[in-house]
């Protein structure tokens, strides 16, 4: 029972199960240890509970868009209700995956000062200083100005949306695309939020100083930095909007022309809006093809696997494959 369970689902969903589990574990035996950093008796089970409020107004919310997008361009194309359905649940699944991936997040991001007190900021300072000669936000700011400020805002916050953009987008070639694709994105998130906790950063906006301020977004949500997000290294802005160039590029050919400009404004604007330090964009690059080469063949080894385990289970990828076309 427990076999054909695990071996429904698909590569993507099974590293988002692991990894909940991994940061439940970490949940629940640091907690103590999180409470005492923060002075605060019980401190973790209020931050569980700001996440589960979050969640319980978001998600019905959400679910129900998504119901109404799927069945009204179901009507549209004149689908079947089943395909609808069939084409909606695939869509929860995908949802399902990134609530657990933000859940994750969140439990990184508070327990980081836990298991690895103290920041890095400095060792990435002198790796930038060493690489680009100077700070390259230092680098950059002759070139701040307020019509830039909003434009590299835009395309910051813009990262967002293209990233279920291009999960649509994948859908539409195919769910096997779609599936791998999720699978690089999850495992990039993934191996980002572990290097969050072996490597803290929180950034050149809270540790530099500089003679001409942007009013930029990185947010400085208190004065405690035990509470500012450690998150910088590697930067994943920029390594999933390289796996979005690279998967475009296999899956997608015609849209590369539209997503590379994208990208570029993406990633420039990490350093431009003094977000991240030049290394981390640089492993993120470096992260994004690691991650680009090692997926197809995990990948396809889970589905060969789940195939073996799941003889009679009905090929869903030629299902997908006709409804989207």
């Amino acid at each position: 029972m427990l076999k054909k369970v695990v071996y429904s689902l698909e590569g993507f969903e099974f590293i988002g199960v692991l990894a909940t589990l991994a940061a439940g574990v970490i949940f629940f035996h640091y907690g103590a240890a999180l409470d005492r950093l923060m002075g605060q008796e019980n401190y973790h089970w209020r931050m569980f509970a700001v996440i589960v409020g979050i969640y319980a107004r978001f998600i019905p919310y959400a679910i129900a868009f998504g119901a109404l997008v799927v069945f009204g361009v179901s009507l549209r194309m004149r689908r079947r209700s089943k395909d609808a359905l069939k084409q909606f649940v695939y869509g929860l699944r995908i949802f399902l995956a990134y609530c657990l991936l933000l859940i994750v997040f969140r439990v990184v991001n508070f327990y980081v000062p836990v298991l690895h007190p103290g920041i890095d900021d400095a060792v990435i300072q002198r790796i930038d200083a060493f690489i680009f000669g100077n700070q390259v936000s230092y680098l950059l700011q002759p070139m701040a100005s307020h019509w830039l400020t909003d434009l590299l805002t835009g395309a910051y916050v813009s990262w967002f949306w293209l990233l279920f953009a291009t999960i649509a987008l994948m859908l539409v070639k195919r769910r096997e695309a779609a599936s791998e694709y999720l699978l690089a994105t999850l495992l990039a998130f993934y191996v980002g939020y572990v290097c969050y906790v072996f490597v803290p950063v929180i950034g050149p906006g809270y540790t530099l100083h500089y003679a001409v301020q942007l009013g930029d977004i990185a947010p400085t949500f208190t004065l405690s930095r035990l509470q500012i997000s450690r998150d910088c290294f590697p930067s994943l802005h920029t390594a999933t909007t390289v796996l979005m160039v690279i998967y475009v590029a296999r899956f997608a050919r015609k849209w590369l022309l539209a997503y590379i400009p994208m990208a570029v404004l993406i990633i420039f604007a990490t350093l431009y809006l003094r977000i991240h330090y030049g290394t981390d964009d640089l492993a993120g690059m470096l992260l994004a093809v690691l991650v680009s080469m090692v997926t197809p063949r995990l990948h396809g080894w889970w589905e060969v696997r789940r195939r073996m385990a799941l003889p009679y289970k009905h090929d869903e990828s030629q299902d997908i494959a006709r409804l989207t076309t």
